[in-house]
């Protein structure tokens, strides 16, 4: 039976997975925004600015909308090479967008209240997402310092970055307090926790493939163990919080408990069920608050509303409970076609028909191909040869 959970999962996962041709149709809608941002004559060109994807778009971990009139949330930081000494984020975040309004596609696209961090541009023809940019320039090299002594590698901490808010109370004026982020940083650790599995994967791919190298299959191809059971965990999260979404688990606590808990586990259901035992164990406490410290800034607590709303943790161990009891009932049924009503209502209809129609028409193939065997004959006593 776990061998048929294993397959049931990993099909599920890439059900609620982007397709390839989404994913390389926001690339190069991203990398086009980039090209408009950064293009010789522009007011920001001077500022080389870069353009890359931030959060479950970058990581791996994005997952369908419930439905085809949902959209994905692309998120992209616009970079620019410039010094709080000089600007203020009031004035970034309006170059930045000073340059969107110049192109007229752009400009239509715009979302016409302006977000609180980012710029909005909603997509249409079937695009089906829309994109946040987040402008930012680099850190400080006293921040980086400060990081560095807190435990984060030099080479994570390099890539931090200050960000745009219009809360904070330094927006409009020449400061060195802007709030922090460091998406390339945090990228780069969550890679690093499923090295050994992914360039396991990247290898095997690239030889059925027959690549010419293995860098010749594209990252976003791969999806390790700990990427699908991410992807797994977010669905029964959203759909056991539907109709209660202040208290939904925030997916950056599930991705940075999940890689932490991971040993670079080959099989899914061994990967998901050691995931949801040892989560837990890396809330740390903290004179007496709850913490999940972001593992490039450990001065931040990605769990900080738990404080606030006491019950939001109670729900996400109550959570993790949930999905583990599913799974384990899942392994003790011995059937994953019993569980088919169970399954719908813990990751949503459509994704569950999907994986139940692939591991059903694996499984038929299979018996198919077992009927054609030839039989074996043996011959335990055989006549002597004749002779003339």
């Amino acid at each position: 039976m776990k061998s048929q959970l294993g397959q049931f999962l990993m099909y599920l996962a890439e059900s609620l997975d982007i397709s390839d041709t989404r994913y390389v149709e926001a690339e190069d809608r991203y990398k086009a925004v980039g090209q408009w941002l950064g293009k010789e004559g522009s007011i920001l060109a001077q500022y080389n600015p870069q353009i890359y994807p931030q959060g479950s778009f970058r990581l791996g971990t994005v997952i369908r909308p419930f439905d085809d009139r949902e959209e994905y949330d692309i998120d992209l930081v616009c970079e620019l090479q410039e010094s709080k000494e000089v600007i203020t984020q009031q004035q970034l975040k309006k170059m930045v967008g000073d340059r969107l309004k110049a192109n007229g596609d752009y400009d239509r696209m715009l979302d016409k209240e302006e977000g609180r961090r980012c710029w909005t541009l909603n997509y249409s023809n079937g695009a089906q997402f829309h994109m946040d940019i987040l402008p930012a320039i680099p850190e400080d090299e006293g921040v980086k310092q400060l990081l560095f002594a807190n435990g984060v590698p030099p080479v994570l901490a390099e890539k931090a970055i200050s960000i745009t808010d219009i809360k904070s109370n330094s927006y409009n004026s020449l400061d060195h307090d802007w709030p922090r982020s460091n998406p390339k940083g945090y990228a780069d650790w969550f890679h690093e926790r499923m090295k050994v599995r992914f360039d396991s994967l990247r290898k095997s791919m690239a030889e059925s493939l027959r690549a010419a190298t293995i860098e010749a299959v594209p990252e976003f191809r791969v999806k390790t163990p700990l990427q699908r059971a991410i992807q797994i965990l977010k669905r029964h999260r959203d759909m056991m919080f539907i109709n209660d979404c202040d208290d939904k688990p925030v997916s950056i606590i599930i991705s940075t408990l999940a890689a932490h808990a991971y040993k670079n586990e080959a099989d899914i259901v061994d990967c998901i069920l050691s995931l949801l035992d040892e989560m837990p164990l890396f809330i740390e406490s903290r004179g007496g608050v709850s913490w999940v410290p972001n593992p490039v800034n450990p001065m931040e607590n990605f769990a900080d509303k738990w404080h606030e709303h006491p019950q939001r943790e109670l729900k996400f161990r109550k959570w993790l409970r949930q999905v583990a009891d599913d799974l384990r009932s899942a392994l003790q049924e011995g059937n994953v076609g019993k569980l088919q009503e169970v399954f719908r209502a813990r990751f949503g209809t459509r994704a569950v028909n999907e994986a139940l129609a692939k591991s059903e028409k694996v499984m038929v193939g299979a018996a198919i191909a077992d009927s054609k065997t030839p039989p074996r004959i043996e011959i335990h006593t055989p006549n002597k040869p004749w002779k003339a």
